[in-house]
């Protein structure tokens, strides 16, 4: 068996045990061998190249009813075209329905009809069930917005000089990156490492050519910071990170690592990880209690180790306190699958340096080949929506993941093998310390209790429109009237008592302002009249209302004049709040007077944001600009009251 080694050098190290091409010996057939004009023997088994992935969906004029004492399990109901969801809502009220659904249309699994698919048994294991990739590509495939750098090697993903662009990267979507080996604009590799990481990641799929890779349609940037021998500096590496966080990456997988601490190598995974960037990285190949560097990094980095095909820990994989994950890494001493190959991880990438052009399809093995698993499910995480975050994405991987050993957390296997299809069923848990934290609105004004740290799902109940709701989109200060007649009064109290017509189409409609009792006129809900609010500012400070004098907007009782104000929030110049839980409980602060917040409202587009400068201070507003996808621009706070981020707010002093 020949080993193509990858070398150990001396400061940072690309983390392959070696680049095992089975091409003869020990009873084993050639390699599989892709060019044109070689010949390729593989064994007699019918290689399936049908395709097959179909959307989701329903068929669009029937649904499924079960009636209440119907000796029938369900029945299916024709109901006009387009009108599935309607019906099915209409069923739903009815006290003789146990339940209605729309028809929901199944499919085969996503199978990639790719030749040599059948051999990655990294990517959906037939006996130890692995880590799902064919059920999770019926969910995601991922969405060329979702970088992921590969930092590396480089990639074979262009012809350009001496170079040759990979064969089976040629569907596969690359962006501009950088080679801080050679200080030029095309970080081609010169390896064959980076190839064969950036193939597990997002290589051609489904494209009758060759094998899979896991986040196909995501996009790949190249990114240099290692030789042709496969060694590097902590500089390089340090800028090769930086570079893929400000070009637009949101995730960087490091396939390589050092023995030594270092500063500007920490500063690099951190100044990404507060970019959002989720960075993986390998745990190192000695066999040893402790990851290298930067993995290491348990802040920052998602640590990860490999297993082999049987899911127990591969002989060479490091382990220890900072392993987060264990993934396929593969082992080529053994062939337990039984298919006639070593059990690496196969992908394609070329023979060595001296022949970058010479592509073929080998098994490596190392925790460098299991990193990229993790890489590409991040990016189906981020992809699908239900992670937008290096932390979502963690505690999604995380809590998902299938556990080898018995009990996880562990040294040996972290929290467990990743489980791609589970994670895309994960959704983000609020965390909680005390039941108060819970009390967010969900369920029409329904709290949940907190439990073991979490707040567990409430009991649903009925809106005012009679209504069960188990989401936030039941807003009882909007009150929209889907199931009243037209023109009925949806008296929710806005307008100062005014009621609205009620339109099927759009909902409640505006209705003409009241004058308050106070004499001022009120066009929102601000006008209330148990506190008598004079918000509207027609009355200034220190006019006399009814046993006070109006301050800051509101009539207040008892005193004579109304205490310096100090602003404490300015919507003017702080159009958003930074989503973080500790500075929307310092915006309720300054906004209503109390601790506490309900829920974040807010856009997914990238806008100039705002957080405080010293959290602890709970009078000191300054802020400072910082970039984020997720602006907040309405708080709602314990009073259950949505206080826009855009207008001032003040406090007596």
């Amino acid at each position: 068996m020949k080993k193509i080694s990858l070398g150990v050098l001396i400061g940072l190290v690309a983390l392959a045990i070696g680049g095992i091409v089975v091409a003869q010996g020990i009873g084993r057939k050639p390699a599989i061998v892709l060019p044109s004009g070689i010949e390729v023997e593989v064994p007699d088994q019918a290689i399936d190249n049908s395709p097959v992935f179909m959307p989701s969906g329903f068929v669009s004029d029937e649904i499924i009813v079960k009636f209440e004492g119907d000796e029938k399990p369900f029945r299916v109901i024709k109901v006009p075209e387009g009108k599935v969801k309607e019906k099915v809502g209409n069923y739903q009220k009815r006290a003789d329905v146990i339940y209605a659904e729309p028809n929901y249309i199944a499919y085969a699994l996503m199978v990639p009809n790719d030749p040599y698919y059948k051999y990655q048994w990294h990517l959906d294991n037939p006996v130890y069930g692995g880590i799902q990739m064919e059920k999770a590509w019926d969910i995601a495939t991922g969405f060329p917005s979702v970088v992921v750098a590969i930092v590396d090697t480089g990639i074979a993903y262009e012809t350009y000089g001496k170079y040759c662009q990979a064969p089976d990267l040629d569907q596969t979507c690359f962006v501009p990156g950088y080679d801080f080996v050679n200080n030029d604009s095309h970080p081609n590799d010169d390896n064959n490492h980076g190839t064969h990481v950036a193939g597990t990641v997002a290589q051609s799929t489904n494209n009758s050519t060759g094998v899979a890779g896991v986040a196909f349609n995501a996009c790949l940037m190249p990114v240099k910071v290692l030789d042709r021998r496969g060694s590097g500096n902590y500089a390089n590496v340090a800028s090769g990170i930086r570079f893929a966080a400000d070009n637009g990456a949101k995730v960087i997988n490091l396939s390589l690592g050092g023995t030594s601490d270092s500063i500007a190598l920490k500063d690099a995974v951190a100044y990404a990880y507060q970019k959002g960037v989720t960075v993986v990285a390998a745990c190192g190949n000695d066999n040893t209690a402790s990851c290298l560097y930067p993995a290491t990094y348990d802040d920052y980095v998602i640590a990860v180790g490999a297993t082999q095909y049987d899911e127990t820990k591969a002989p060479y994989s490091n382990y220890g306190p900072s392993l987060d994950l264990v993934a396929p890494g593969g082992n080529n001493n053994l062939d337990q699958n039984k298919d006639g190959y070593a059990d690496g991880v196969l992908q394609q990438t070329f023979s060595s340096s001296r022949a970058v052009c010479n592509f073929a399809y080998y098994f490596f093995q190392g925790t460098s080949m299991a990193a990229p698993h993790v890489s590409g499910v991040a990016a189906l995480l981020l992809a699908k929506g239900n992670a937008t975050t290096p932390d979502e994405v963690r505690a999604a991987l995380q809590k998902t993941a299938e556990c080898p050993g018995g009990t996880c957390p562990s040294n040996t296997y972290g929290y467990g093998l990743i489980d791609a299809y589970a994670a895309l069923g994960w959704t983000a848990v609020k965390t909680c310390s005390t039941d108060a934290d819970c009390s967010d609105g969900l369920y029409c004004n329904g709290a949940e209790p907190c439990v073991a740290g979490v707040c567990q799902a409430g009991t649903p109940i009925n809106c005012s429109d009679g209504v069960a709701c188990t989401v936030d989109s039941c807003d009882e200060t909007v009150d929209a009237c889907v199931y009243t007649p037209n023109n009925t009064l949806c008296d929710d109290g806005l307008y100062c008592n005014g009621a609205e017509t009620c339109n099927a189409t759009l909902g409640c409609q505006i209705g003409t302002p009241v004058v308050c009792n106070d004499g001022n006129e009120c066009t929102t809900d601000t006008c209330s009249e148990g506190l008598k609010v004079c918000e509207n500012k027609l009355v200034a400070d220190n006019t006399s209302c009814t046993g006070g004098v109006c301050c800051l907007g509101t009539c207040t009782i008892g005193i004579t004049q109304c205490p310096t104000a100090v602003k404490c929030w300015s919507g003017t110049t702080n159009l958003y709040l930074y989503q973080t839980a500790d500075q929307a409980k310092k915006f309720c602060k300054c906004a209503q007077g109390s601790y506490g917040y309900k829920s974040y409202k807010y856009n997914r587009s990238r806008k100039t944001v705002y957080k405080y400068i010293d959290p602890a201070n709970n009078t000191d507003w300054n802020v400072t600009s910082l970039s984020s996808y997720g602006p907040i621009y309405s708080v709602t706070c314990s009073d259950r009251k949505a206080y826009p981020t855009n207008v001032d707010y003040t406090y007596p002093k």
